[in-house]
């Protein structure tokens, strides 16, 4: 099972490879941040959220509507600070977000 670490790797392979006229730092780090951001879920343990409850382990952050909804906030909260398109800003930051639910899925 990847870590919260290596949910990393995807967008820094996807942002090193594609370059910084393509990727700038700022959204590369946006992405990374993102892609480790559903397994935050695991503070719920500390106010007691089941793990088996929609805002538990695996639960609301991993779903798709979260991987569609919280690249959107970002992009309208941040469109000026990542320096890119909207466009690219957004597909990135989704892309960054899915992989966390793919890597996840494929190891368990």
């Amino acid at each position: 099972m990847p870590t919260v670490i290596t949910h990393a790797a995807v967008p820094l392979c996807l942002g090193l490879g594609l370059g910084t006229n393509v990727i700038p730092p700022r959204l590369l780090f946006a992405g990374i941040v993102l892609a480790m951001l559903p397994d935050a879920d695991v503070l719920a343990f500390k106010f007691g959220v089941a793990y088996g409850n929609i805002f538990g382990h695996r639960g609301f952050t991993h779903s798709l509507l979260f991987a569609l909804v919280v690249p959107i906030l970002c992009v309208l909260a941040g469109r000026c600070w990542f320096r890119a398109s909207l466009t690219r800003c957004w597909l990135f930051l989704t892309v960054s977000l899915l992989s966390h639910s793919l890597l996840d899925s494929i190891t368990t």
